[in-house]
């Protein structure tokens, strides 16, 4: 009988997570669409540029372009930076906790237009520190580094969602007068 329960309690929330919208960090795309429908990523020298890449390569209704002649969007990484500074240090005087700070600035070009002003993405993230563990703690701040410029792009994508459609230039813009009114002389 307890067995019984615990399988209907598990079910139940299965049942719930999943009605409430709950999916995986990375697994669900983004909640509005892109504005359009290729892109164009200036991977440059930057970390950001390829991973910017990948992660739009996630959304299947979206063409990356190897130009950026044909694609109604082009991103270019124009700058990052990336800073460790000490956020604690304990009572021996070393250092016990770092903070990482992650800045990147993008500029966005769609329809020719470019979207003023540029995208300025921040991620913080604190790395615990000990002398004992300096080859542990490398690879630790190796692998944060990554997953912070990972934010910055998922980030950059959520901001994307949000940006108006460009107006498409063969369309222009309706009028409020009939089409048969004569101008006044």
């Amino acid at each position: 009988m307890n067995r019984i329960l615990h399988g209907l309690a598990l079910a139940s929330l299965v049942f719930l997570l999943s009605a409430c919208g709950f999916h995986l960090k990375g697994m669900g795309g983004s909640s509005r669409p892109l504005p359009f429908n290729s892109v164009y990523v200036e991977e440059g020298s930057s970390k950001l540029g390829p991973i910017l890449h990948e992660t739009l390569a996630r959304n299947e209704k979206l063409v990356l372009l190897s130009a950026p002649k044909q694609a109604e969007a082009v991103l270019s990484v124009l700058s990052e930076n990336q800073a460790r500074e000490v956020s604690t240090i304990n009572s021996g005087g070393k250092v016990n906790e770092y903070l990482l700070s992650y800045t990147a600035s993008v500029r966005t070009v769609l329809g020719g237009v470019p979207v003023e002003p540029d995208m300025v993405i921040s991620v913080r993230r604190y790395l615990n520190y000990s002398d004992s563990d300096v080859l542990g703690k490398e690879q630790e701040e190796a692998l944060l580094w990554n997953d912070i410029r990972r934010d910055a792009a998922e980030q950059l994508i959520r901001r994307l969602a949000y940006l108006p459609r460009p107006a498409q230039p063969g369309k222009a813009s309706q009028s409020l007068k009939p089409a048969n009114a004569q101008p006044k002389p």
